[in-house]
């Protein structure tokens, strides 16, 4: 008979496992633009550098990430985010708090890479956390 302890710990490394490798997969969703400032991960930005922001529930479920915000890996990284064949390079840099988890955020000088400003929302866009 297999323990309830083994079981625990099994679901446990289970678990584990699944959100270590779901940070680095394509995902698909919808992008915005939004005016940074001071980030959730302590760096004050401005709409001329390319800085994305990811959903709060991406962001807290990073590996290693913490209850301070700045001392979050995800800080480290950056998003690629791919929208009809261009795709633009953004440092993750905040988090947002109402944001469905498929949604990314860019600064304005990222998102006119990908798309109009004025289109506000852009929905079809594949994006993925960097393995760096």
């Amino acid at each position: 008979m297999v323990s309830k302890l083994f079981l625990a710990a099994l679901t446990y490394v289970v678990a584990a496992c699944a959100q270590a490798s779901s940070w680095n997969v394509t995902q698909h969703g919808e992008m915005f633009h939004f005016v940074p400032g001071l980030g959730a991960c302590g760096y004050t930005n401005d709409s001329t550098r390319s800085v994305a922001s990811v959903s709060l529930n991406f962001f807290n479920s990073f590996p290693g990430s913490t209850d301070n915000p700045n001392d979050n890996p995800i800080c480290t990284h950056h998003l690629n985010v791919t929208y009809n064949g261009t795709t633009v390079v953004a440092q993750i840099v905040d988090l947002c708090i109402q944001c469905a988890d498929n949604s990314v955020g860019l600064s304005s000088s990222a998102f006119a890479h990908l798309a109009d400003l004025r289109v506000g929302i852009v929905k079809n866009v594949t994006w993925v956390v960097d393995s760096t």
